[in-house]
């Protein structure tokens, strides 16, 4: 598998998880660019990855973006979901719908986090393998 085919793989994988949480638009631009619009808890980022870089170095910088983004809006990556203090009255239908929400894309995040870390790692194998196919 060429670092082309390797890239794509992991940027569709990505987009395609972050346009299934509500909050994320992404739009489909020149150059075969991607603009992914993040809003989580009242705050936005913007993040635009290429579809078509060669080169390993600029395909990680579109990871660590993607990394940075995430961070400032406050998805944090490895946190545990920790529900709010149960109270002593019992969870209406509505209050445990809301929950199983929030924990479902509590997860959905983390999953994204996930996602971006084995590209990285995907990335790292490729360039390792380059580097002895080079040398050898």
């Amino acid at each position: 598998m060429s670092l082309q085919d390797t890239h794509n793989r992991w940027i569709t994988k990505l987009v395609e998880q972050m346009s299934s949480i509500e909050g994320v638009t992404h739009l489909s631009l020149k150059h075969e660019q991607i603009e992914l619009r993040i809003l989580h808890n009242g705050a936005q980022r913007t993040v635009l990855m290429a579809g078509r870089t060669s080169d390993i170095r600029g395909q990680k910088d579109q990871y660590g973006k993607m990394r940075s983004a995430l961070t400032e809006l406050g998805i944090i990556e490895g946190q545990n979901f920790t529900p709010p203090k149960r109270s002593r009255k019992p969870m209406s239908p509505q209050m445990a719908a809301a929950r199983a929400k929030q924990q479902q894309e509590f997860g959905a995040w983390q999953e994204i986090w996930r996602t971006i870390r084995k590209a990285e790692t995907s990335l790292d194998r490729e360039y390792e393998i380059s580097n002895m196919i080079d040398y050898y």
